[in-house]
């Protein structure tokens, strides 16, 4: 139910020819945090390599040291039909505005964004680049661990969930599609498991994943239990859910359903569908 996005250092070679046996939904070649700056023209020269690239994601270095745009290693991705981009690092909307001027400078067209949000500064202005409609943003989600890294904040789910729940509520209210943080866990799957239920049950439509085994847990997680699936099942044949246009609130076993419940219950019904469980 959570859609997948795998990041890839893309200066390993072996990582991207792994890529055929992985069922990730996106795929996202990453340049910045996962590689060492010497690693980019290594970097490049395996994407260089990629077939279709434009399916792809890319997570560039944006800013050099000094916060001028990267515009050589932009134009590099350019070259090689990259179209689809995560952006580190944004805090302000002047930066976002400088960036599209890039873009629009090499003319380049139907290009697609994710925001990583990764300061407290691009937290709080993250509704200002949301609300600036020419800027094609599809989804956005949240850096912790470097969040956690400027707040100096000893990171666990607990302190982080306010940010977590900010850019959930953002992306919700600004229509693009909310991805819950990358969890560093590889040791304790049962607590990636859950981290990744709790995001699923916050509302979170996406997940940063980092390593082949979380891509696995993610893929085998079961997001609703038969109890909540029976319960579904049952209430569907009591309530006719298709015409949600026509009802009226309504009483069964002691609960009050209304439109909001069976928007629930369809949700359930269509999950248990895709696993072939009706």
């Amino acid at each position: 139910m959570l859609k997948s996005y795998f990041f890839i250092p893309a200066s390993n070679t072996r990582f991207i020819d792994k890529m055929k046996s992985l069922q990730a939904d996106e795929f996202v070649f990453d340049l910045e945090d996962a590689i060492a700056k010497s690693d980019i023209d290594v970097a490049l020269v395996n994407l260089s390599r990629i077939s279709e690239p434009q399916k792809f994601w890319v997570r560039p270095r944006i800013f050099k040291n000094e916060g001028e745009i990267y515009n050589t290693l932009l134009e590099s991705l350019f070259e090689l039909r990259f179209k689809k981009f995560v952006l580190p690092k944004v805090e302000t909307y002047e930066q976002l505005e400088s960036i599209y001027n890039v873009f629009e400078y090499f003319e380049i067209t139907d290009f697609e964004w994710i925001l990583l949000i990764e300061s407290p500064l691009a937290l709080l202005n993250l509704e200002t680049l949301l609300k600036e409609k020419r800027f094609p943003i599809k989804g956005v989600a949240l850096g912790a661990h470097d969040y956690a890294a400027q707040t100096q904040m000893t990171f666990s789910e607990e302190r982080i969930l306010w940010a977590r729940t900010q850019v959930l509520n953002t992306a919700y209210a600004y229509g693009v599609t909310p991805i819950d943080y990358a969890s560093m866990e590889l040791a304790n799957p049962e607590k990636f498991k859950a981290d990744t239920l709790e995001g699923f049950r916050m509302g979170y439509q996406g997940k940063i994943v980092i390593h082949p085994n979380q891509l696995n847990i993610l893929q085998d997680i079961e997001y609703y239990t038969i109890d909540e699936i029976d319960h579904a099942i049952r209430i569907s044949r009591m309530i006719n859910i298709n015409q949600t246009d026509k009802m009226q609130a309504m009483l069964v076993d002691g609960k009050i359903y209304e439109l909001p419940h069976l928007e629930q219950i369809k949700r359930i019904l269509a999950y248990a569908q895709r696993k072939n469980m009706l």
